[in-house]
């Protein structure tokens, strides 16, 4: 058995620039949460969409090609994107493309919120709890190599749900279509899924980690995610549908005065009014639908969720709008107003959700900063 003088012990090994630090850190916190049986199944469960969103994208691409194949869901597709699937389908690919992304990055935003209450809550307040900062910040590790290494382990989690799928499901969608037009037409799409990706982990990673720095019980921080994510979206929809439904009553009945009035002339003065009165009130139905689209471009009640704010800025970044309005350019004009307005989310101005997130964002970090001190500053 060797025996070691208790001194100094020179170490000989290559010391490593502070540029990649944070990766260990990083590293060390994704697998501890993979080895946590639940996390496992949510994100095995989270590649349903993305295997939905890739079978969709492949479909497609048979579609474009003529194939047989796929002539038993011509008839389902067309009553989704209009007649243009069975005369030209290429004229709508990127309307297609964007809003099968569209229902994917929604449905994964949901899967994110799950997978932050999971492997968030515990990230800073497991280190106050065990008193594992001065472990951290005696050694060559800066603040912001820790802050960076624990927001990677929330990148990595939702890189996971949203990125590395989007990127497979895209992958196969260019190799049923045998087309490399599509590049041209949908590589946008491909750079907006990195980007949301981004942009959500620095918005619920900052705020997630912000809100682990305040207590050392994780079940506190959870809880306090948990009221965040469904209190914030249950006021935001009631609040908007509450608004919504009051302007639609009034206008409704307005439109049905012209009726009520019509009813008090006289039976002959009713038959020859009858067909100028209906007119008139297909009109006034009409008209309803499309100023409910623009009440709610300055609607500002759907801000008060969170969810909904970072749904808002990937519909902006998608161009979801857009591809709504082509789609319903293909169906009698009657029941366009009808339709947009049941299938566009929320209207109003996209840097409205974007300034919120980034103020969210600064007061995240200069908790963290206040909350997380270095060596220093430990006591």
């Amino acid at each position: 058995m060797p025996i070691f003088d208790q001194g100094y012990q020179h170490w000989s090994g290559t010391l490593s620039g502070h540029t990649w630090r944070w990766l260990a850190i990083t590293r060390h916190g994704v697998r501890l949460g993979m080895k946590n049986t639940f996390i496992r199944f949510i994100l095995l469960l989270a590649w349903v969409p993305a295997a939905a969103l890739a079978g969709l994208l492949c479909v497609w691409g048979m579609v474009e090609q003529k194939s047989g194949l796929v002539t038993p869901l011509l008839e389902f597709l067309s009553s989704l994107f209009g007649s243009a699937v069975l005369t030209d389908p290429k004229s709508i690919r990127v309307e297609v493309w964007t809003l099968s992304y569209e229902f994917f990055l929604l449905t994964e935003l949901r899967f994110s919120m799950l997978l932050i209450l999971l492997v968030g809550p515990i990230l800073i307040s497991g280190d106050m709890r065990f008193n594992a900062l001065p472990m951290y910040f005696s050694r060559p590790v800066r603040r912001i190599d820790y802050f960076l290494g624990k927001l990677g382990v929330i990148g990595a989690f939702l890189a996971m749900v949203l990125v590395i799928p989007s990127l497979l499901a895209y992958g196969l969608g260019l190799l049923f279509s045998l087309d490399f037009s599509i590049v041209r037409d949908t590589f946008s799409l491909l750079l907006t899924c990195v980007g949301y990706g981004a942009i959500v982990t620095l918005s619920a990673g900052l705020f997630i980690l912000a809100l682990s720095s305040l207590s050392r019980n994780s079940r506190y921080i959870a809880l306090l995610w948990l009221g965040v994510w469904f209190v914030t979206s249950i006021v935001g929809t009631v609040l908007e549908t509450v608004n919504r439904e009051q302007r639609m009553a009034h206008r409704y009945q307005a439109a049905y005065a012209m009726q009520h009035s019509a009813q008090a002339k006289t039976p002959e003065e009713q038959r020859r009014d009858f067909r100028a009165m209906q007119e008139a009130q297909q009109k006034a139905f009409d008209d309803i639908e499309r100023q409910e689209l623009e009440d709610a471009k300055t609607d500002w009640r759907p801000l008060f969720s969170y969810t909904g704010n970072m749904s808002r800025v990937g519909q902006a970044m998608l161009g979801s709008d857009a591809a709504w309005r082509k789609v319903a350019e293909d169906m009698p004009q009657q029941f366009r107003a009808r339709f947009l307005s049941e299938h566009l989310g929320p209207q109003y101005p996209w840097y409205w959700s974007a300034g919120l997130l980034a103020l969210l964002m600064g007061i995240s970090a200069c908790i963290l900063n206040f909350r997380v001190k270095s060596m220093d500053r430990l006591k």
